[in-house]
């Protein structure tokens, strides 16, 4: 029998610790579950591996700000979603609302707005992990102030009804004429506004005549008049009309119709024995008409004024006041300060409402999106809301009134008609298109990922049913091995002498 050779020997031991770390990377796959320890044993796969794992990475940062971005734009979705059904619910009740004072001071629907308006201003107030969602780029801020600092202000700052007060003086004059003055010389009317330049008031747009034996010139001047002189009497059933246009945009028309009846109906003028005593009958009735206009139309389309005048304002804006006291003879507007005029709106101005956050959701692609509480839509929802619920009345019965609040409730059904401007459910049309974009983009994603995954998982992914078998056989080669070493330990020459 040949006797090993130290070669042969030596051969054996290497074979054994070439099994044994071969037994030991197998037993490191199973556990690790990894065919490799380092980028560098994967030879041609590395730089495979290695872009793949990068591009994981920009993923996993896209979905991570999908998902963030998901979040907001949900919250924001279904906040505005309310608002919209906010939009329908008031437009409905100043519809269906009579004028029943249910709290001696405010009809149901002023009620209903009243809750509204806390509504909204929780809603705009909302946060998403610390983050303001309405407020634009200003996250850190709570962009609305809160709803008794609007309505009644905050120590010496004025709120919404301080504006209201404050610009229904300053409209409807101290004599109640809304701005105009109106009196008779010899057989001549007179009727002129009070001051020229003015903001406040009624303001003489045309002036529209039947009257047989009279001259009627104007509107001319400044200030702006018109005169009525009579040569003779006119006829009955004559009419002249006066077409006024009010603070917030629209107008209104005062007809008188000539009569013979003493005392005239509303709407009418006693004609005299003369020109001089008809030019007195139609200073007086023109008196009582336009007072009860300026009660009714002027005194409502002033209110919305004052609530444009407190609301509406951009970047480098500020909400306006009657530059007063006193108010009754004031001309003007100023700008309201941080010291005497609460804000309402504390957020971004800028003039990208609606895309003021941006989330970079795949390679060279970005999305902007948002709300904001001052667009225009949720900002004049919310003004109608705490117009409607500011203003109060004393009497339910009081002819006036009721006519007031009908003109208050056709203008604020008007304003949330948003005619010329992005709807509140336009706004929640525009988040509804932001959110499926971000989930096609992240089933797209996910897709990616998956498919890199797997091809990152073939090649360093270690098969643990293969690495069994090979453990197994490599263990049995192993013990072999052991033995016929543990045989050829105990050789020795005196077995063959």
């Amino acid at each position: 029998m040949q006797i090993s050779t130290l070669s042969q020997s030596l051969a054996l031991r290497n074979s054994i610790n070439d099994m044994r770390a071969q037994f030991d990377d197998l037993q490191r796959q199973l556990s690790t579950g990894l065919k490799t320890d380092s980028y560098a044993k994967l030879g041609t796969d590395r730089n495979t591996v290695l872009s793949l794992t990068h591009q994981l990475g920009q993923l996993s940062t896209y979905t991570n700000t999908i998902t963030k971005s998901q979040m907001r734009i949900d919250v924001m979705s279904t906040s505005l979603s309310r608002v919209n059904d906010i939009v329908s619910e008031t437009k409905s009740s100043v519809v269906t609302s009579g004028f029943d004072l249910v709290n001696g001071s405010q009809t149901g629907a002023q009620v209903q707005a009243a809750m509204s308006f806390d509504e909204m201003v929780n809603l705009l107030n909302l946060e998403v992990e610390d983050r303001y969602l309405f407020g634009g780029t200003q996250t850190q801020t709570r962009p609305v102030a809160l709803p008794d600092e609007i309505q009644n202000g905050s120590g010496d700052k004025a709120g919404l009804k301080q504006f209201i007060d404050e610009r229904a003086q300053a409209d409807l004059g101290a004599d109640g004429l809304g701005r105009l003055t109106l009196g008779t010389a010899g057989t001549t009317v007179t009727l002129a506004e009070d001051a020229d330049p003015s903001v406040f008031g009624f303001k003489i747009a045309d002036v529209q005549s039947t009257l047989t034996n009279a001259n009627v010139t104007g509107p001319a001047g400044s200030p702006a008049g018109v005169d009525v002189e009579f040569t003779g009497v006119p006829a009955a059933g004559d009419k002249i009309s006066f077409e006024l246009d009010l603070p917030d945009g629209t107008s209104t028309t005062v007809t008188l119709t000539a009569t013979t009846s003493t005392p005239p109906e509303e709407g009418e003028f006693t004609i005299g024995g003369d020109a001089a005593t008809t030019s007195a009958n139609l200073q007086a009735a023109l008196d009582t008409s336009l007072k009860s206009e300026a009660n009714v139309t002027l005194k409502a389309a002033s209110a919305v004024e004052a609530a444009n005048n407190f609301f509406d304002y951009e970047a480098g804006g500020v909400p306006q006041r009657v530059d007063g006291p006193p108010f009754n003879s004031a001309t003007g507007l100023r700008d309201a300060t941080a010291g005497d005029t609460v804000f309402w709106y504390s957020g971004d101005l800028g003039p990208n409402a609606g895309k003021d956050f941006t989330a970079q959701i795949d390679d060279g692609r970005q999305l902007s999106y948002g709300a904001r509480a001052d667009q225009d839509s949720i900002r004049d929802t919310l003004k109608m809301s705490a117009l409607l619920s500011a203003v109060e009345y004393s009497d339910a019965g009081d002819a006036e009134q009721r006519d007031s609040y009908r003109e208050l409730t056709a203008r604020v059904g008007q304003v949330l008609n948003f005619e010329g401007t992005q709807s509140v459910e336009s706004i929640v049309t525009n988040l509804g298109l932001a959110s499926a974009t971000l989930e096609n983009t992240q089933n797209r994603h996910d897709a990616t990922m998956a498919t890199a995954n797997e091809i990152l998982g073939d090649i360093q992914n270690a098969d643990p049913y293969e690495v069994g078998v090979k453990l197994n056989t490599l263990e049995t080669q192993l013990q072999a091995s052991y033995q016929v070493t543990a045989m050829l330990s105990q050789l020795s020459l005196v077995n063959y002498i």
